[in-house]
């Protein structure tokens, strides 16, 4: 091999390796300014989005049947039969392959559909992080969640295949017209009337509790 055969081919390799790295920051670049413009027209600026933000991109699995082998049911929308327990340890398979847990920091996931939508914002706060005020409300929270189930019907079904209740406390911020909202309060004896007042005269605070937490993230999620 001549030394302008070894010259060129050093050259070249050089120009690859620089061509590499300029389409790298190019993408970078990129990166960051969609970002940017994204904090700034759909999820708003202000000093609690200075936080560093961890920004996640998501894929859709539209296809994707956590247990494909279960007969299931169009017309009622609903399996036939529950997942055997083979079946849910090859759920857990996938979704360890093609998932993963989003639990620290704060995370916004962007709509792969749309560039100017966001799909979510979540942040994480570790439990030796949180201030003692925190602390007393989840605790006030949980309590009261906890003692309204004597006086809530659980909501649940033998055909979901991953069984489970649900109680109906909550409220909504909107609904259709004429839509009725279901009510679950359980009939219980009057012997229980005071106890049931007592618990549920704390659901003021209880809502000012929750309305402040919702207070603060409103005020950077403008969509």
């Amino acid at each position: 091999m001549t030394n302008a055969t070894l010259i060129e081919v050093f050259h070249d390799g050089r120009e690859n390796r620089s061509s590499k790295l300029a389409n790298t920051r190019n993408k970078q670049k990129k990166r960051v300014e969609f970002h940017a413009r994204l904090q700034e027209r759909v999820i708003g600026v202000d000093m609690s989005t200075l936080k560093s933000i961890r920004w996640q991109r998501l894929r859709y699995y539209p296809k994707t049947r956590l247990y494909p082998t279960v007969p299931f049911d169009k017309e009622k929308d609903k399996p036939l039969r529950h997942p055997t327990p083979d079946e849910v340890s090859k759920a857990c398979e996938l979704v360890d392959r093609k998932f993963f847990l989003m639990n620290f920091g704060r995370v916004v996931l962007v709509d792969p559909n749309d560039e100017d939508s966001v799909i979510a914002i979540m942040e994480f706060t570790p439990w030796d992080q949180l201030t003692e005020t925190d602390k007393e409300n989840l605790n006030f929270i949980s309590t009261f969640l906890h003692q309204s189930k004597e006086f809530v019907n659980p909501v649940g079904s033998s055909t979901r295949s991953w069984g489970g209740k649900m109680w109906g406390i909550g409220w909504r911020k909107s609904q259709d017209f004429m839509q009725k909202f279901g009510r679950y309060i359980k009939a219980f004896p009057p012997s229980k009337m005071e106890k049931f007042d007592k618990l549920f005269q704390q659901s003021k605070l209880l809502c000012e509790i929750l309305g402040d937490y919702y207070r603060v993230e409103a005020s950077i999620m403008q969509f």
